[in-house]
């Protein structure tokens, strides 16, 4: 018995060393793949956690900027033995986008989002089956029929928000287009319940920013123990109670609708129709609906908000280019409400969004998997690495961009974005894994812009006297956003003239 005990011992023994020694091995081989890559000093097993131990939601975004220094080359930082590699120049940000093993979004940067089995996180064949069955609801046949809606929530932020005095645009503009994404995309039923979907989102996504820095968090088990967890938790169950009950609902019309008109409905089809469509023939569970509806809100809500934000705390510090704006407007549109035939028409506008969105992309990071240890613009990448593409990196190359850090609409002139690398602006990102619904959000954002320029001025109030200063103090949660949020003065413009009768109703 001793002889066989000793043996079993020196076995076990053995393999604990090889195990360690094989563990070791691989170590040492990520670190040294690791600091081949230029990026600021790391900790062996911590990496660079210790620097953002009291990061904050605020500072985060300046945070990880200075950890990659502006570099246009390919630069890292490591959180544990999690590598993560920032691309940011539309070189190397083509190489990503064109090689198809770098098309799966990242499980690191992912995983604390509530919804995995949406659009956003499928991966594979999953994902292009489930893009495809998507689309035709953001065609633009589709998206014209709902510009009377955009027209009308924006009309309605207008007779509501209040005016001569500072006030804070987030929660207005949130209230707005969510009720714009719930009347075009579920039902219009559905407008009133708006302030549930506004207040879950709040929460969860602080809880998200929260939660990305701090290991100790990333467990969902232990996540759920705290206060901010069981919160989160309950809000989540009331809501996917009100999505299921709304679901119910378009069931209920698609069964009547039947095979009448089908083909010509199929056109037609929003996201919840689609969606709906979709499980009726087995294709979906009704648990991913769910998922869905909440990563539709979500993006469509927080990017378009962080648009039209930015945007009015940008056009407060330039009056010129509102009176600008405002008399391209009133020669389009004159006293009528705005239609999806006048969006192509203003021109300047668009310029003007397309700017800000360079300058203040509501998305500034997407993470992609790197599944296996490759080559990538002359490193090479450990495997289970995050291939991070750094979309504001890309819009401020001095390279690409004249000037980078000024606000010059005038660059998305015809005349001037000839011979533009097709990389350098990227703010709905490229490629098979775009965003979806970016001609949905351009069309809101253009419908509020107009809307509310041709109804006020827009005085600042936030206390920011140039963009430098807005750059300065941005950071992000799920869209990028104004520390201490956008406050701004609305003030009516006189009546007669184009848009009087708006800015009186």
């Amino acid at each position: 018995m001793g002889l066989v005990t000793e043996t079993l011992a020196t076995a076990a023994v053995a393999g604990v060393t090889t195990l360690l020694a094989l563990l070791l091995r691989q170590y040492f081989h990520f670190r040294r793949l690791e600091l081949a890559i230029p990026g600021p000093p790391s900790l062996p097993l911590l990496g660079n956690t210790l620097d953002f131990v009291s990061v904050t939601p605020d500072t985060v975004l300046q945070t990880i900027k200075r950890m990659i220094g502006g570099r246009r080359e390919l630069s890292r930082f490591s959180f544990m033995n999690h590598l993560m590699v920032f691309v940011s120049s539309p070189e190397d940000f083509e190489c990503v986008v064109r090689r198809s093993e770098f098309n799966s979004k990242s499980h690191f940067v992912y995983h604390l989002l509530d919804d995995r089995r949406s659009l956003l996180q499928l991966n594979g064949t999953e994902w292009r089956a489930r893009r495809r069955a998507l689309e035709p609801g953001f065609s633009k046949s589709v998206l014209n029929r709902f510009v009377g809606t955009f027209y009308a929530e924006a009309k309605g932020f207008v007779e509501r928000v209040p005016t001569d005095a500072p006030v804070d645009v987030l929660q207005a503009l949130r209230l707005a287009t969510s009720r714009n994404f719930l009347r075009t995309s579920i039902s219009a039923d559905m407008e009133e319940q708006a302030m549930p979907f506004v207040e879950f989102f709040e929460a969860f996504l602080r809880t998200v920013n929260q939660r990305s820095f701090n290991p100790l968090l990333w467990s969902e088990r232990l996540f759920r123990m705290t206060a901010s967890g069981k919160k989160v938790s309950r809000m989540k169950e009331a809501l996917h109670a009100l999505v299921r009950k709304a679901l119910a609902v378009k069931q209920d019309e698609v069964k009547r609708r039947g095979k009448d008109g089908e083909h010509t409905a199929r056109r037609r089809r929003a996201l919840a129709d689609i969606l709906v469509d979709m499980h009726h023939r087995a294709e979906i569970p009704e648990d991913d609906i769910v998922d869905e509806v909440k990563t539709f809100f979500g993006a469509s809500v927080e990017t378009t908000v962080s648009t039209l934000s930015w945007t009015l705390a940008v056009l407060s510090l330039h009056p010129k280019l509102q009176e600008r704006l405002f008399f391209e407007v009133d020669a389009v549109l004159g006293n009528r409400d705005v239609t999806a035939e006048d969006l192509p028409q203003l021109k300047y506008l668009d310029c003007v969004v397309k700017e800000v969105l360079r300058l203040f992309p509501p998305i500034v990071f997407v993470g992609r998997q790197c599944y296996r240890e490759t080559r990538l613009c002359g490193h090479v990448i450990p495997a289970n690495s995050t291939v991070v593409l750094n979309i504001q990196g890309v819009h401020l190359d001095p390279q690409h961009w004249r000037d980078p850090l000024a606000f010059d609409p005038d660059r998305f002139l015809p005349e001037n974005s000839q011979g533009r690398h097709h990389c350098a602006y990227v703010p709905f990102s490229i490629g098979s894994r775009n965003c979806i619904g970016a001609k949905y959000a351009m069309m809101v954002a253009t419908t509020f812009l107009a809307t509310i320029v041709r109804a006020f001025r827009v005085l600042p109030a936030h206390g920011h006297k140039d963009v430098q200063s807005l750059l300065d103090n941005m950071s992000f949660d799920l869209a990028s956003r104004l520390v201490g949020g956008v406050k701004v003065v609305f003030q009516p413009r006189p009546r007669g003239g184009g848009g009087g009768a708006v800015a009186a109703a």
